[in-house]
């Protein structure tokens, strides 16, 4: 391998597989902080002043390209501990002088309550140079084109797994994608035809905890469609290998599904630009067998 390599470009020529990819966190912090971003926006002065009060929350922080003035902080809560909030809570706040101070107030239950939703594609070039490209190219064809219009476009910072640019989040269902394009963004944010033809790019849920509850969730996605992103689910290991995923729909009623989530292939995990033999990661697929339903409507 040459020094060119691109980690995006690898990955989809191995079929590395996104799904249990999204992370596991207690809600997103949405800062607008305008560019340049470091490579690490912990090291932004107001994100390094707030790392006292947001350790241990789980919180994920992102920045985000402001968009209009003034500035603004918003907060989605999508669970306490390991129990799912029962619907997403997002509230905003304006940064005014004090981003910290804004930041503060939202913690202590301060600013306005938001509707809407907000998409954040990966455009953080320090990071990685397949979001910095692929990633500001698909956010600035968004931006020219026809977004529902409850829907808020940011560019944002690393959302983790760059190796699958571009990537995006949808929020407040926190549902994170893989190898994106627009007509992937569209399906997602319209829940379009068949959820089963676009499982392959789908990393999990974010308020899900762990990747093999991600990964399960994936296949009851295939199964359910996108109806299942709306639904207060939550996931854990049984015995082994077994995990359950457990839901409630919009009426109420309780589903659950069961299956086998074993360890698939090891892959390395390049840094873009080096050769691959100086992968310094490397990631395990999950390979889901055995889908049972065990609790049903």
């Amino acid at each position: 391998m040459t020094g060119s390599l691109r980690c995006s470009l690898w990955a989809r020529a191995q079929g590395l597989d996104p799904a249990g990819t999204a992370g596991s966190y207690s809600g997103y912090l949405l800062l607008d902080i305008p560019l340049p971003w470091p490579r690490d926006v912990s090291e932004i002065p107001e994100v390094a002043a707030l790392s006292e009060r947001l350790s241990g929350s789980q919180l994920r922080v992102q920045a985000t390209v402001p968009s209009g003035s003034p500035h603004r902080a918003v907060l989605y809560r999508l669970r306490t501990g390991t129990a799912w909030t029962g619907s997403f809570e997002a509230r905003s706040t304006p940064v005014g002088d004090s981003l910290v101070a804004a930041v503060e107030g939202l913690l202590a239950g301060g600013g306005n309550p938001q509707a809407g939703r907000d998409l954040l594609v990966c455009g953080h070039g320090r990071r990685d140079v397949c979001c910095g490209s692929a990633g500001t190219d698909l956010a600035m064809k968004l931006a020219r084109g026809s977004l529902p219009p409850d829907v808020r476009l940011h560019r944002t910072s690393h959302t983790g797994g760059h190796r699958f640019a571009p990537t995006f989040i949808v929020l407040p269902e926190a549902t994170l994608w893989a190898f994106a394009d627009i007509d992937l963004v569209m399906r997602v944010l319209q829940r379009r035809g068949d959820a089963a033809d676009v499982a392959d790019r789908y990393r999990g849920c974010s308020a899900l905890d762990g990747p093999r509850v991600q990964a399960l969730e994936r296949e009851v996605l295939k199964e359910v469609g996108w109806d299942l992103l709306g639904w207060e689910r939550s996931g854990r290991p049984i015995d082994g290998d077994a995990v359950r995923l457990d839901a409630v729909d919009a009426d109420g009623r309780p589903m659950s599904w069961e299956a086998d989530v074993k360890p698939g292939r090891t892959l390395p995990v390049p840094d873009c630009g080096r050769p691959i033999e100086e992968a310094r990661k490397s990631e395990t697929e999950w390979m889901v067998h055995g889908l049972r339903t065990v609790v049903a409507t």
